[in-house]
């Protein structure tokens, strides 16, 4: 190969031989902060602290000067006093942009210096947070300081560092995508050539679960193991993927990990230049704390973005200054939103997990908003906590303390121990350990290293006896904060991510049209989302308005007490399209008709497929034409727009603009409309949801709504209120539905969701309901499925024992009756159904749903007799259908 430069290999052998590369893992290179006007680091950090502490506290007594004191010197003698003037510095350049930052998160929210320096936004003495849990001398570790930004404007702060630091000493971290089963037999089919076809087919075989292995698919697909048992070409390809998989495929960029130097990085670590040409380290995160670099995680947070908008549309709409540090913590609206489980879109809260412990917990404080994110958590749930705890809140369940000195640790959670605080807060106050000490106990109880641990309560019986408390209570104590140890949440991140969550619930309380607003812009890129937040919206009684070319910006925007939808949320139409539609508006005015809005918008970026886009979505309503029309006119309009274009390119003027009138004064040209009917109003719908991600002119289901209701006997809306394992019927329509395979046995079965009038869910159909249901199962089909309620996940789904369309079940049962009652039926009432039932000239069966008054449901067919226990009194409403003519009785 190198024949004509054989030199190449005697110069790869010396390059080789003159490297000497040994990497030292005790020294840090933190970048030195330098300190304005001479000052030194250690002066001017004192400087910026007390002067913060004159912002934060009205009076600034002892012991918050004896905090700072210990905290200064504790960042002194670790060395880490450059690494908080640094977070300061790009921090504070942030709030002076106006770029939302997080109020803190991790440990860091400990710190009372990071709370002066406004690193953080949380009073750490109010919360009794802990600083050795962030810092801990006795243990010296880089301190780890997370910042979450806005969400759209965190590269803003990421530029200014890397220009302050200089670019050499300053990259994101690199991380590795790693060959996984599935990719594996793609890259390897590729390059042996085989059919795209064929190995999608091979690689779909594997199944979908987390940390799949090709080992382990041969073992559960049977399909796949016959075929690499059979076709030779496949054995190729699965040996060469299995001797692939796992290894490192591609490289990309940290989410959020900055790297900042002392010196150029190309001194302590290779770099990588990803495709876009951004430097990035070429060691992954935990390599690069060996080697003893500083990283920061710079996180974008979409939800400080949604506050930030929210705040500025109540000023723009209702001038009002909402000032987040003063915002009240007590406010009644909040709690009663939250204590009504109302919190889809509030940060933390909004899955159904968590909605259903603030139903029974029913907070009334902010303490307990903290417990509620430490708690959610496998764990503490897992071992019963959060139901003890809701309990204990309630007064259901007593509150007992072992000792009188735990009570103040305990009193704010009713008795259990909830934050890892907790657990040094006990060993500090109760066996006299210092700070770092306690933190120390407290990760040796969490790694439950039995050495350690034996040390560990030597030491803490030794220390509780000098505080005068005997043995037996002290083994007590020590084995009861060693159990929860295990469970125990970081107090500081909990407290500093509820007031995020307060701060949401609170918005969305007082101020639900802009924080709805707020969120569905801050999600416009993804349809599902939107559509999810729009049915909440619809749920709170806010009107949704429909794109509008006239009305409609690039954000969703507030129209009174509606919510005008935002341009950017329909699919295919981009920025730059949106920019120059509403420039041209905002100059020129309104768009008179769609020949008008082509001759003025820019073509280049308002394109077929955008014109197309906006006319399905309905953007065009407001001119009086049908959609169907409008879409027969882009080819005209189109033309007639490029023309004009070059009419105003070319310098080209016409009789009216040599007179000086302005352009929107020109007559408009006189065009033919084509007389064609409207769209089907199923085609109108789909195109709908199509664009905009759910219907906005009315819905598929609204006219078999009536029949709907008779046959369900529970809306989507409703089904997290079930009991799990419940029966339900719900009707609806096939919204998304995907066809697999079991990994057991490899039978087909079907995952889908069905849509009703109040919310979509999730219906899984197994083998044995598949083989006697798949000629129902299509897209877009109404049905009603019966099957039962799981609760086991974030949302609620459906485990479908049967599946039939309205229409057959219409066939099938020509009337169909919903009973209401209150006890029971008499046999006078009895008379009278069976009298209503003979008069019904069908002679198919007569579908029945009895409700009861308990909450009890049974369903029979008028062939049946009513089993149905006489009682002295009887309330009940029949109403049914009969053919496609509404009946009611009343009796």
């Amino acid at each position: 190969m190198f024949e004509d430069v054989p030199q190449a290999i005697n110069s790869t052998i010396e390059i080789a031989e003159k490297c000497n590369l040994e990497l030292d893992f005790n020294k840090t290179h933190l970048p030195q902060f330098t300190a304005p006007d001479g000052k030194n680091r250690e002066e001017y950090l004192r400087e910026l602290v007390e002067a913060g502490l004159k912002r934060r506290y009205l009076t600034i007594d002892k012991a918050i000067e004896d905090r700072v004191e210990h905290e200064l010197n504790i960042i002194k003698k670790t060395g880490f006093t450059s690494y908080f003037l640094i977070a300061w510095d790009f921090i504070n350049y942030a709030k002076s942009k106006g770029i939302p930052v997080g109020p803190g998160r991790g440990s860091a929210a400990g710190s009372v210096v990071s709370y002066s320096l406004g690193i953080t936004d949380l009073d750490p003495i109010k919360y009794d947070l802990i600083f050795e849990r962030f810092l801990n001398p006795d243990r010296v570790s880089l301190p780890d300081i997370d910042i979450d930004f806005c969400y759209e404007r965190r590269g803003e702060v990421i530029e200014y560092v890397t220009k302050k630091y200089s670019e050499e000493n300053v990259a994101q971290v690199i991380t590795f995508g790693t060959m996984k089963a599935r990719a594996v037999i793609r890259d390897v089919g590729r390059v042996m050539g085989i059919s795209y076809s064929d190995v999608d087919r091979i690689a779909k075989l594997v199944p979908e679960e987390l940390g799949i292995t090709l080992e382990k698919a041969l073992k559960v697909e049977p399909e796949l193991r016959n075929l690499y048992k059979s076709d030779p070409q496949i054995r190729q390809l699965i040996d060469i993927s299995t001797e692939l998989e796992g290894l490192n495929r591609h490289a990309s960029t940290h989410a959020a990990g900055v790297v900042i130097s002392d010196q150029p990085l190309t001194n302590y670590v290779p770099l990588f230049k990803t495709s876009e040409g951004q430097l990035s380290t070429g060691y992954e995160m935990k390599s690069l704390e060996k080697i003893g670099l500083l990283k920061m995680d710079f996180l974008g947070l979409r939800t400080l973005t949604v506050i930030d908008e929210t705040i500025k549309i109540i000023k723009r709409t209702k001038g009002v200054t909402v000032d987040l540090n003063n915002m009240p913590l007590d406010d009644a609206k909040t709690y009663e939103l939250l204590s009504n489980a109302e919190a889809l879109g509030v940060f933390q809260l909004e899955s159904s997990g968590m909605r259903d412990i603030l139903n029974k917990l029913k907070p009334t404080n902010f303490e307990d908003i903290i417990a509620v994110v430490a708690l959610y958590r496998p764990g503490p749930i897992g071992t019963g906590m959060v139901e003890d705890f809701i309990k204990r809140k309630h007064g259901l369940a007593p509150i007992k303390y072992d000792h009188k000195l735990l009570e103040p640790i305990l009193k704010e959670t009713y008795g259990t121990i909830v934050y890892q605080e907790q657990v040094m807060r006990i060993a500090s106050d109760l066996a006299g350990f210092t700070m770092s000490q306690a933190d120390s106990l407290r990760r040796a109880m969490g790694k439950k290293i039995p050495e350690e641990m034996e040390q560990a309560k030597a030491r803490f019986l030794e220390g509780s006896a000098k505080k005068g408390i005997d043995k037996r209570t002290s083994e007590k104590i020590f084995n009861f904060i060693e159990y929860f140890a295990g469970y125990g949440f970081n107090k500081s991140h909990s407290t500093a991510y509820a007031l995020i969550s307060y701060r949401t619930a609170y918005l969305k309380a007082n101020y639900p049209v802009e924080f709805m607003t707020a969120l569905m812009t801050s999600e416009r890129d993804n349809i599902d989302k939107v559509a999810f937040y729009i049915e909440e919206s619809e749920r709170m009684g806010i009107q949704i308005l429909p794109p509008s070319i006239n009305e409609s910006f690039s954000k969703f925007t507030v129209v009174g007490n509606a919510i005008r939808f935002g341009l950017s949320a329909v699919k295919n139409v981009g920025h730059g399209s949106i920019d120059s539609i509403v420039t041209t508006r905002n100059t020129s005015g309104n768009f008179k008709n769609l020949y008008d809005f082509c001759e003025r918008v820019d073509l280049r970026l308002t394109n077929r497929k955008v014109l197309e886009s906006l006319i399905k979505c309905g953007a065009f309503d407001e001119f009086k034409l049908h959609r169907s029309q409008l879409f027969t006119l882009v080819d005209d309009c189109l033309e007639c727009g490029a023309n004009s274009h070059k009419e105003r390119l070319s310098g080209q003027s016409t009789f009216f603009e040599e007179f000086g009138a302005h352009a929107k004064s020109r007559p408009g040209r006189q065009h033919e409309i084509p007389k064609i009917p409207e769209w089907h109003e199923s085609q109108l719908l789909a195109f709908e949801k199509e664009m905009l991600g759910f219907y906005i002119t009315g819905h598929p289901l609204a006219k078999y709504e009536k029949l709907v209701r008779a046959y369900s006997t529970c809306q989507v809306k409703d089904l997290g209120k079930r009991r799990p394992d419940e029966e339900v019927n719900v009707g609806g329509i096939i919204s998304k539905l995907k066809f697999t395979i079991t990994k057991a046995k490899s039978e087909k079965m079907a995952i889908m969701s069905i849509e009703d009038l109040t919310g979509e869910t999730e219906v899984l159909v197994f083998p044995k309901t598949f083989v006697n249901t798949e000629k129902f199962i299509k897209k877009d089909a109404i049905v009603c499925v019966k099957g039962k309620v799981s609760l086991r996940e974030d949302r609620p789904k459906i485990i479908a024992n049967d599946i039939m369309p309205l229409e057959e079940l219409q066939k099938k049962y020509t009337l169909a009756l919903i009973i209401n009652l209150n006890t029971g039926i008499d046999e006078q009432a009895l008379t009278k159904l069976k009298s209503v039932l003979e008069s019904h000239p069908g002679t198919a069966p007569v579908y029945l749903h009895f409700k009861m008054s308990d909450g009890k449901r049974f369903e029979i067919s008028v062939e049946e007799k009513l089993k149905v226990e006489p009682s002295d009194s009887l309330t009940f409403e029949i109403e049914g259908l009969l053919g496609e003519g509404v009946v009611s009785f009343k009796t």
